[in-house]
């Protein structure tokens, strides 16, 4: 697969030599992020099947150019579909060209498709017939968020607000009427000649327009999309839909072969030789705004996207920008995206990357779980990112990452000579004991929160109606089990304070300690909430007292963190406590972090709006 870059849009171009072409549209926001790994995947089976597939980010999206907030945006995602039709042709010599679109990319691809004309096939996998529908969804979505425990705290959007969003991702002021204004039935006709609709929740919706297209001289196949549930999932547990993607890759190919039987398979060859000269070997993307130029780059069998700043900041380091869990080099709710563009403003580079087979890394990796996101062969992969931007100049380097990345930030800080600091957000774990891990203790969920379950006397009227999917004695018992363990971890360390033997090996200090020796920096940082900051203060003591022994690391809870900075308000604390920090530990533009960002003093506890430090000198 080759990357391409094209009006703004960022994307992979995956050639075959038919010559009939496959445009594939994202869906939208979350459900682009769980679902890359299987988008990626079809598009690879199409190559297979002969079919050339293009899939890329529109505009303000993924690793397009722009921001989310910028005003036109559906206007420019119909208009990234047509320009991604005609770079399709223009590189792969192809004569007819197909549309797969998923979710609301679905949408947009028929709407797109009727405007442009000449679109041979149009894919439709679960596509929202009216957007005013999709963003009901999205505020559907967020308000289920809200009643979890991950989306406690988190601030509400009014219905009326000039803000949509669901797990990260949001539509703003005109984009809203915009979408909401779309509807296929009365917006289409006849989009192309023949359809593919898979639908996924079984409404008369989809049934209805597919009677509406067929009527109009469409040729209609119209079937179930059961597989979608499990599509849909957060990338870590999202399940590739093998038989809906190999209807629609055969689909396709019946229409290709119709196609190639009536061209001439010489000519077609010396089209598609001329046409792949045509691609860019290097390509790149201007970000004026952010006066920087990114580049998408391989090393190994890893791929990131280089964000070099026009006029570079002396003296300080570059950021590597590591995976959040499973998801790909973007992160939830874009953040290393919105990160690396923020740091380019200053004059200071980045490289955002899949590690791990992850996101566009080659080849994909078979299988991710759990003990593939914290196994060492990540660290070592991270690794290779710092030689990659060592290698350009830059000596001193940070790592950033959120939950499984803040793992291995921290690992890649502790033996990477080049990493001078590492900055980790709600890091679960110091070190991966794997089986060691029981079911109950696999969600990401802090004592406080299951202990407003257990006193919480709604959720046992549900548990008794086997309404709720924990129930309330399970949750007893995972207390129960964390307390066990606490207690012998406080018992070893009180034994080794007055004693100086250390009754067992802590992992977790060792580590710290290792990170001290080397000189580095480590930035700990908590959401209140977040059940890492348990897994913290088990390893570290209650008051983090074990930092005192390390202090180059710093520990400390911002309000209003969610696990996965799900949130606006979330992202934009993390984004500037990384930059305050940056700037007073290693570049030293602030006499301190919190003093940089306005947030006054350390404070030996959580008040709104303010950072409470943990385990500092200033603290204890």
């Amino acid at each position: 697969m080759n990357s391409v870059v094209f009006n703004g849009a960022f994307g992979w171009l995956h050639p075959a030599d038919g010559s009939t072409g496959v445009v594939l549209c994202n869906p939208f926001g979350y459900d682009a992020l769980c679902t890359h790994r299987g988008w990626r995947k079809l598009a690879e089976r199409l190559a297979a099947a002969g079919l050339p597939a293009l899939r890329f980010d529109y505009p303000g999206t993924g690793d397009g150019a722009g921001m989310e907030d910028d005003p036109g945006r559906v206007d420019a995602w119909l208009a990234s579909i047509g320009a991604a039709v005609h770079h399709l042709r223009e590189w792969t010599g192809v004569t007819h060209v197909a549309l797969v679109g998923l979710r609301l990319g679905a949408t947009l691809a028929a709407v797109a498709a009727e405007r442009i004309g000449g679109v041979d096939a149009l894919v439709l996998l679960a596509p929202p017939v009216t957007g005013r529908r999709y963003i009901r969804e999205l505020r559907a979505h967020r308000q289920s968020w809200l009643s979890t425990s991950a989306g406690m705290g988190a601030v509400p959007i009014a219905d009326d607000d000039a803000y949509v969003e669901a797990f990260g991702f949001g539509l703003h002021g005109g984009d809203i009427a915009a979408l909401s204004a779309i509807d296929l039935m009365r917006d289409t006709r006849a989009p192309a000649p023949r359809v593919l609709l898979l639908d996924s929740n079984g409404s008369n919706l989809a049934a209805t327009l597919a009677a509406h297209y067929e009527q109009n001289g469409v040729l209609v196949e119209q079937s179930g999309f059961e597989e979608s549930d499990r599509f849909f999932l957060e990338a870590l547990y999202s399940e590739v839909p093998a038989e809906a993607f190999a209807r629609v890759s055969a689909w396709l190919a019946e229409d290709a072969g119709s196609v190639a039987a009536q061209s001439a398979q010489g000519e077609q060859a010396a089209a598609v030789q001329s046409a792949h000269s045509a691609l860019d070997p290097q390509p790149h993307m201007r970000l004026a705004r952010h006066r920087a130029t990114e580049r998408p780059v391989a090393f190994g069998h890893c791929f990131g996207i280089y964000c070099e700043p026009d006029v570079p900041l002396q003296d300080a380091p570059a950021v590597l920008l590591i995976n959040t869990g499973a998801a790909h080099h973007i992160g939830d709710g874009r953040i290393s995206v919105l990160l690396a563009r923020r740091l380019a403003e200053r004059g200071i580079a980045s490289l955002r990357m899949d590690i791990g087979g992850l996101g566009d890394a080659q080849p994909s990796a078979p299988e991710v779980n759990l003990d593939v996101l914290y196994s060492t062969a990540l660290r070592d992969d991270a690794a290779t990112g710092t030689d990659w931007l060592a290698a350009r100049g830059h000596a001193r380097l940070v790592a950033f990452g959120v939950c499984g990345g803040a793992f291995v930030s921290l690992h890649v800080c502790a033996v990477h000579p080049n990493v001078v600091a590492a900055y980790g957000v709600n890091l679960q774990k110091f070190t991966w004991d794997g089986a060691a891990r029981s079911p109950g203790e696999q969600r990401m969920v802090s004592s406080k929160t299951y202990l407003r379950a257990v006193f919480d006397a709604d959720k046992w009227r549900r548990a008794l109606r086997g309404q709720t999917g924990t129930h309330p004695l399970r949750i007893a018992a995972v207390l129960a089990k964390r307390a066990a363990r606490r207690a012998v971890f406080s018992a070893a360390q009180a034994i080794e304070r007055r004693t100086g033997w250390p009754v067992a090996l802590n992992d977790a200090r060792a580590l710290l300690q290792g990170i001290q020796a080397k000189a580095s920096q480590m930035r700990l940082v908590y959401g209140e909430l977040d059940s890492g900051l348990e897994e913290a203060r088990l390893q570290l003591g209650a008051s983090f007292a074990a930092l005192r022994a390390t202090p180059s690391v710093r520990a400390v809870i911002l309000p209003g963190l969610d696990h996965a900075l799900f949130t606006r308000e979330a992202r934009d604390a993390v984004m500037a406590d990384f930059e305050g920090w940056l700037s007073a530990e290693l570049i030293g533009e602030a006499a301190n972090p919190a003093a940089a960002l306005g947030l006054g003093d350390a404070l030996p506890a959580t008040r709104a709006g303010a950072t409470a430090y943990i385990g500092s000198p200033a603290s204890n």
